[in-house]
């Protein structure tokens, strides 16, 4: 199961119908648009969750530090705007490359031994 994929779905199929309910005068939205930084973390979190499973190099460590980020700066969590929230995503980038690492898999090295042979 591709976690990444999932995420985006369940993401894509929430916000489908929140925006229809909300068009319908159904349900008021409101607020809850305010915290669209969630969706970058969700989605980063879940490409996270993945590479680190598989010990993949390909995580979602940026777009989760810049849902962090936004999300912070946005909702001014601890006095804190766009700009001055910057630092955090920072951090969580740079955790994010020191946890790959410790955990990603070497690289490995291939070699072509299927067209060695000599050909005259």
């Amino acid at each position: 199961m591709n976690a990444g994929k999932l995420t985006l779905g369940l993401v894509l199929l929430t916000i489908g119908i929140l925006a229809s309910l909300d068009s319908l005068d159904i349900w008021e939205a409101g607020r809850i648009w305010e915290y669209w930084p969630l969706i970058l973390i969700a989605l980063g979190a879940s490409h996270e969750l993945d590479a680190i499973r598989h010990r993949r190099r390909d995580g979602g460590f940026v777009l989760l530090a810049v849902g962090v980020w936004m999300l912070f700066g946005t909702q001014h969590f601890f006095g804190l705007s766009i700009r001055s929230a910057f630092p955090i995503g920072i951090v969580v980038v740079g955790l994010g490359v020191l946890l790959h690492a410790l955990i990603d898999r070497p690289a490995v090295a291939t070699t072509n031994t299927e067209n060695t042979h000599d050909v005259r």
